[in-house]
């Protein structure tokens, strides 16, 4: 009878977590998760066939399970209690700390290097141009896996983001290449803890070696109101393992005391921002880092409301860590562009005569840079 009962127990569980992938609302996206959910396959001989129909059920049916969330939650904070200090990718460090892991195996090297090759293609096609080659500029940022490495599991393999700057600095030899690591990895916050981004601390404090390099006069903090814009954000990789016990990390914006009044365009869209670059909205949302500009686009176009006169344009080679870096750079230039050629398929060569532009800042974190094959794109000069 006790055998009975855990069997009737066990498929009533079943039953019930199974059942509800097909009674609740069809969800589309998971904001805990941060990701699209697999959509209810087509049913056709040929997918039958190859086997990729019953491969997407089976994804359909998992991303839909009853309390799914709820059970990866669980299952990270059982394997945490167990001892287990890496889940689906990511490291439970000191400190309540979340760091993605990323080995040696897990990185492609003839594409960084192809990268870094591309960029300098790019940039000797516009020094032949006429602009000056120190007004061509790569700052690559180092992550947290590479500067809060003694937050680490004992004897975490990881990629060295160190090799990547080193060959950064040869290749690019005669353009300006600016590292920020020391300068934030002296920070207390550099990195929120449940998601792969630096904070808008470590942006400024890249900005302020960015305007030290370029010569120019930086900001101080004081000329600031440092506001809490929230203080609930859980990023990308907690969403990979939705650990209730999870830190809540606070997002700052740097709003400047005498304004900044700025018209941005999205794509071509013209964007009412709060302060010029904020999306206020994505603060009510799970990804709460897209506040800034309301995320990723193929262009943005940033013109000043009072044109500061400087003459120079700015043209921004970029993935998200340039979201929280560029308010910033409000007042410096005439025109600011923004191309992430992960959505942009323009030739930049053209697109940078175009816009006349003056001065170009590849800004890029290192661990994405060393996967991203669409930086390829900066060499199709």
């Amino acid at each position: 009878m006790k055998n009975k009962i855990t069997i009737a127990i066990f498929l009533v569980f079943l039953a019930f977590f199974s059942a509800g992938s097909f009674l609740f609302k069809d969800k589309t996206f998971s904001e805990n998760e941060n990701r699209y959910l697999q959509e209810l396959p087509r049913l056709t001989a040929e997918s039958v066939a190859s086997g990729a129909f019953e491969q997407d059920m089976e994804d359909y049916v998992s991303d839909r399970l009853t309390g799914r969330e709820f059970l990866i939650g669980a299952k990270s904070l059982l394997l945490a209690g167990l001892g287990i200090d890496e889940v689906n990718g990511v490291y439970f460090c000191e400190d309540n700390i979340y760091i993605e892991k990323k080995t040696d195996a897990d990185v492609d090297r003839s594409i960084y290097r192809a990268n870094l090759t591309a960029l300098k293609k790019y940039f000797d096609a516009l020094s032949e141009r006429g602009l000056s080659r120190e007004k061509l500029c790569f700052l690559p940022v180092a992550t947290a896996s590479a500067l809060l490495r003694e937050k680490l599991p004992q004897n975490a393999p990881i990629f060295d983001e160190f090799e990547v700057l080193a060959a950064a600095k040869e290749e690019l030899e005669g353009y300006t290449l600016i590292d920020p690591s020391e300068a934030i990895g002296a920070l207390e916050t550099p990195f929120y803890k449940t998601d792969h981004h630096w904070t808008t601390d470590a942006a400024y404090a890249a900005y302020v070696l960015w305007c030290e390099t370029t010569g120019r006069e930086a900001r101080a903090p004081e000329e600031y109101n440092i506001i809490t814009a929230s203080d609930s954000f859980r990023g990308t990789l907690y969403s990979k393992v939705l650990r209730p016990d999870a830190a809540y990390d606070t997002v700052r914006f740097y709003l400047l005391k005498e304004g900044t009044e700025a018209r941005v365009w999205c794509d071509g869209t013209e964007k009412s921002f709060t302060n010029g670059f904020y999306d206020m909205e994505y603060l009510n949302r799970k990804d709460q880092y897209a506040a800034f500009f309301g995320g990723n686009y193929g262009e943005v176009r940033i013109l000043p409301e009072e044109q500061p006169g400087t003459g120079e344009n700015l043209l921004i080679l970029k993935d998200s860590y340039a979201n929280c870096f560029v308010p910033f750079l409000y007042g410096y230039f005439d025109n600011i562009y923004m191309i992430d050629l992960r959505y942009f398929n323009g030739n930049i060569a053209e697109y940078a005569e175009e816009h006349e532009i003056t001065e170009v800042l590849a800004l890029y974190n290192i661990s994405s840079f060393v996967d991203d094959k669409t930086v390829g794109k900066a060499g199709l000069v």
